[in-house]
């Protein structure tokens, strides 16, 4: 979602500069007037400005584990009786991270001047998970701070475990790939040069093979700098249209339409999605604005566009199920599920199992592409290699039969 800078009034009649996430500016300004704030300036962030540091702190990023630690402190901080004030001030101290320490500086300035700690959060965009302010919201009203805080803490550790399992599975296969590219190099870069010498002495009738590699080496090897400059624009070209709604359309049709891979990135969104809306649900927040988080939360553009429009479905009163099933993402199993929960209460339970089921799933879906790739890398590096060592040897081979032939 795109970043505003805003320029609001608090009902405290201070004057803040703030920036704030949103689909929209008209999404925005209700957002913002349904917390008492008044708007003075809406101004999109983008481009040149992106680069620029947000107000009340330095622009970096917080890894989730380093958050996860910070809620679990604090969650200890509170239960043992501080005031907000004095566990932020704590916490602040102890942070090593420059960016997460001034941002905390500012959420304590803002709670200081009478703004809720969910707000203060929210009002630093995209850089803490849209969940967790909507879940501090909710413990605001209810008053149980340290059970939502504790909620938060169990459902990052199972998506940072989720994470975690995705990204050791394809260490392997990575570390495979690594090396091929390595050997390649030493045989492009080092060793058929110093071949394409030797057979230059030779004077001798060279296979079509061994001409196309000596050839492709001797040309990268030649225009190194100048490939590496287009392999480096390539990137950031590729990057910058990745953020544009359009490229990051097409890129989540194509990764969505691949084999295998496709149908583990459509788990991992709807896994997303049902564990941050039974959160949700769990922490006291209604279905519409739990629906709005969750559909935020899920990575994929497309689906989350496709899961909003359940949230205009559920407005009018459809039932959850129902307005899922429409989309065509989610699973039978799930709508059904889905269902059940719906009829019997029960329906925050039957989120988490939906996601524990499609965990499942990742993680046997996992084990497949690993058992495939593996081999697959294998023969890949055997081919290239034997391919490379045939263009060497071949020559030596004809020469070497042609002599016989001669004696």
């Amino acid at each position: 979602m795109p970043d505003f800078v805003c320029k609001v009034g608090t009902p405290a009649g201070e004057i803040v500069q703030r920036v704030y996430s949103a689909t929209d500016e008209s999404t925005l300004r209700s957002d913002l007037g349904r917390k008492d704030l008044l708007v003075l300036s809406v101004r999109r962030q983008g481009g040149l400005l992106a680069l620029l540091p947000r107000p009340g702190g330095r622009r970096g990023r917080i890894k989730p584990k380093e958050f996860l630690v910070f809620n679990q402190e604090l969650a200890a901080l509170v239960q043992a009786g501080l005031p907000i004030l004095g566990c932020l001030d704590l916490l602040i101290e102890r942070r090593r991270n420059t960016t997460f320490r001034h941002v905390l500086t500012d959420v304590r300035e803002q709670v200081k001047g009478g703004v809720a700690m969910s707000e203060a959060f929210a009002s630093h965009g995209d850089l803490f998970p849209p969940i967790y302010a909507s879940a501090l919201a909710s413990g605001e009203r209810s008053g149980e701070i340290v059970s939502v805080l504790q909620r938060y803490i169990k459902y990052s550790k199972i998506m940072l475990g989720l994470r975690k399992k995705v990204v050791s599975a394809l260490v392997y296969p990575a570390i495979l790939l690594t090396l091929s590219m390595v050997l390649v190099g030493i045989l492009v870069f080092y060793i058929l040069p110093k071949f394409s010498e030797f057979f230059e002495g030779m004077n001798a009738d060279l296979p079509a093979l061994t001409v196309g590699l000596l050839n492709f080496a001797l040309f990268v090897q030649g225009n190194f700098v100048f490939l590496l400059v287009a392999i480096v624009a390539g990137i950031a070209a590729f990057a910058a249209w990745k953020r544009t709604p359009a490229g990051r359309l097409r890129l989540d049709r194509f990764q969505l339409g691949l084999p295998l891979v496709g149908n583990i990135l459509q788990k991992y969104a709807l896994s997303g999605f049902s564990r941050t809306l039974g959160t949700l649900l769990s922490g006291g927040i209604p279905l519409v604005p739990s629906l709005e988080i969750a559909s935020n939360t899920v990575g994929i553009r497309l689906y989350a566009d496709t899961l909003r429009s359940v949230i205009g479905r559920v407005r009018e009163g459809r039932a959850l199920w129902e307005s899922l099933e429409q989309t065509g993402i989610v699973t039978d199993l799930a709508t059904g599920m889905i269902r059940v929960g719906e009829q019997t209460g029960a329906l925050e339970g039957m989120l988490i199992n939906i996601s524990e089921f499609y965990d499942e799933e990742i993680d046997n879906d996992l084990q497949t592409i690993i058992s495939l790739l593996e081999p697959l890398l294998l023969i890949f590096m055997g081919v290239v290699i034997a391919t490379i060592l045939l263009s060497i040897y071949l020559p030596l081979f004809r020469t070497y039969s042609g002599a016989q032939g001669l004696g």
